[in-house]
């Protein structure tokens, strides 16, 4: 059994990894070219039954919450609550980010070039994140521990492979949604680059960030460290 964590350090990292992906989300929505896959589905299925995308996205990420229990085989509240408030309010932590990026960015032009190196290291900032509050295993959104449960349950840690399956979902509403409204409806180039990357670079970072972070068993509170 790998030697885990304190406490404390897993939630420094869970804290940090909370950050970035908050403030590399923000980035690639401020560049105009950065929807996510989770984010593309949700835009899709608001414009199909005409409700507003906040309601998708939380509506989304409660649905995976309850996959995610299916898949550990388990009912967990420490988990489960924490995910909840994840969803709860993390839209409102990246547009605190939003705000702050969009009112230096009115300061400068940012031509396609300036756009397309914005929404690449809004992605790599993300994928570290994740890689952090991923090893961390105390909270993370419902969507980023699906690929944690899949890499590690199905796929012998294999990250690019549960991230490839996780998004296998949004890619078929996304896909519905086109053959409804005949339009990729949210898909820009960050979705692109999300899909091809995002598995890989989190891989990536995992072995070569922070390695002295291990992937910590998931925390309960029945067994903690």
């Amino acid at each position: 059994m790998t030697k885990q964590n304190t406490i404390s350090k897993r939630v420094l990292f869970f804290l940090i990894g909370l950050v970035l992906v908050a403030a590399g989300n923000a980035m690639t929505i401020v560049s105009g070219a950065g929807n996510g896959m989770w984010t593309a589905s949700a835009l899709g299925v608001g414009t199909v039954i005409h409700q507003p995308f906040a309601l998708m996205w939380f509506a989304l990420g409660v649905i995976v919450i309850f996959v995610n229990a299916i898949l550990v085989k388990e009912w967990d509240w420490f988990t489960a609550v924490g995910e909840f408030f994840f969803v709860l309010f993390f839209a409102q932590l990246i547009h605190v980010f939003v705000s702050t990026f969009s009112y230096y960015q009115g300061k400068v032009h940012a031509g396609p070039m300036e756009k397309i190196g914005l929404v690449v290291l809004g992605i790599l900032i993300v994928c570290l994140g994740t890689s952090f509050y991923q090893r961390a295993n105390l909270w993370m959104y419902p969507t980023d521990s699906l690929t944690d449960i899949l890499a590690c349950r199905f796929f012998r840690g294999n990250v690019f492979l549960g991230q490839i399956v996780a998004f296998a979902p949004a890619v078929f509403i996304i896909l519905l949604v086109a053959l409804k409204e005949h339009e990729l409806v949210g898909v820009q180039l960050g979705t692109i680059l999300a899909l091809a990357f995002n598995g890989e670079l989190i891989d990536c970072f995992n072995k070569h960030a922070f390695t002295s972070l291990k992937h910590n068993d998931r925390f309960t509170v029945q067994r903690h460290d």
